[in-house]
């Protein structure tokens, strides 16, 4: 475990809260680029991108940008503290050459000022692909929502939720922290429940495990600290392709509520950013590891599909070779039976003088020229079937035989 990439400050014995945390480097890569936060009443997660230590430094300068403060009032102060961390992580880049174009994604819960009825509330807020879920109740859901070209490709009903999880190009994401000036962050308030569960994860953890191992880990065990180290070493035993970060937090006091949580996202744009705030999926949005090793799964779809890739390839294929067998003409003797080449015609053929799979050559023109109207050498010469480019070249060298037969002939008669 890395816990140099992580700030534990719980300055009281918050009866609110218990939360457990655990980051890994992975199997794979040599740096942890993942940061943490754990306090007793604000929770944040954040997975930087960009070399020469550039997703390192962008991560931790987010992280430590949002616990600034301990409390928040409100989600919009929660969500200012974001795009403060925005313009931190961006000046910090400007300063330094090495960290240009660094970025990171930020996920965090907190708690905030009670309402007006005097009922204390949680906020959340997320940029980027990192994750946060809810156990509530036996329900499990993800509550935020991905920035990446994946899922605004399944948003779009152009690929499944199945399809999304291991597609090549799921490390692709189209919101980060310190790539524009404008960051536009995805908010939430929500009621705090008695026995509510919430997971905060990079995706090193998502890409690893399964949805369904996650819930079933979150359900059944029972202390915060052993799901977050169970679910890191997991995903460590399923290839560790990338850093892997998980906080776990349970709500140990409020309003036990017989249905599950349920939240709705808040718009707290400023009239001034734009309303995707998405980033044109580029390489500065691109996170700096190795490509997602992916399975190919043998499904009917992915077998229609593939036979229909390798139709179409065979047909282009098929094209090309046909344009290249028939793009020549050739002059030759006719062949038929044991017929000598004194008696044997010319003809012009279009195609190449020997069979290229299943194009033969095809019969152009009959001339009536026979074997024995010619000289040794024109015989020769024809017997080695000679090639041209175009119908016109072929024919003037057939008019130009034909032309010397009928001028010896006028000096025969």
């Amino acid at each position: 475990m890395s816990y140099d990439r992580t700030i534990v400050d719980t300055k009281t014995s918050s009866s609110l809260f218990d939360s457990g945390f655990a980051t890994d480097v992975g199997k794979i890569r040599n740096m942890n680029q993942d940061f943490l936060a754990v306090s007793d009443s604000l929770f944040v997660v954040a997975d930087g991108m960009g070399g020469h230590r550039g997703g390192e430094a962008a991560s931790e300068i987010a992280v430590k940008k949002i616990i600034e403060r301990q409390r928040y009032s409100t989600v919009q102060s929660f969500r200012d503290q974001f795009i403060k961390a925005n313009t931190t992580v961006r000046s910090e880049a400007g300063r330094n050459a090495d960290w240009e174009g660094m970025g990171t994604t930020l996920c965090g819960i907190t708690l905030i000022s009670p309402d007006e009825d005097g009922k204390e509330k949680l906020a959340i807020a997320n940029i980027g692909d990192s994750r946060i879920y809810l156990l509530s109740q036996g329900l499990f859901s993800q509550v935020t929502e991905d920035h990446s070209l994946v899922e605004e490709m399944r948003r779009e009903g152009k690929i499944t939720a199945q399809e999304a999880e291991i597609h090549p190009h799921r490390n692709i994401i189209t919101r980060a922290l310190g790539i524009d000036e404008e960051a536009n962050i995805d908010c939430w308030e929500l009621p705090i429940h008695k026995d509510d569960r919430f997971l905060l994860c990079s995706d090193g953890l998502t890409n690893e495990v399964a949805t369904s191992e996650i819930h079933s880990i979150l359900a059944t065990v029972d202390s915060p600290q052993e799901a977050a180290e169970l679910l890191v070493d997991l995903a460590n035993t399923s290839g560790g392709n990338d850093n892997i970060t998980v906080v776990v937090v349970d709500v140990k006091e409020g309003e036990t509520s017989p249905e599950p949580s349920t939240l709705a996202p808040i718009s707290l744009n400023t009239p001034s950013q734009s309303p995707s705030g998405s980033l044109t999926p580029s390489t500065s949005s691109l996170k700096n590891r190795p490509e997602d090793a992916t399975e190919w799964e043998t499904t009917p779809e992915n077998i229609r599909k593939l036979v229909i890739t390798a139709l179409v390839m065979l047909l282009i294929i098929g094209v090309f070779i046909g344009r290249y067998a028939r793009d020549n003409y050739f002059v030759s003797f006719e062949q038929i039976g044991d017929t000598s080449i004194e008696n044997s015609q010319i003809l012009l053929y279009q195609g190449r003088t020997s069979s290229i799979l299943w194009f033969d050559p095809t019969i152009e023109e009959r001339r009536p020229i026979l074997g024995r109207d010619l000289d040794e050498s024109t015989v020769a010469e024809i017997k080695q079937k000679p090639q041209f480019d175009t119908l016109q070249e072929a024919t003037q060298y057939l008019d130009a035989i034909q032309e010397e037969i009928a001028q010896k002939q006028k000096k025969t008669d």
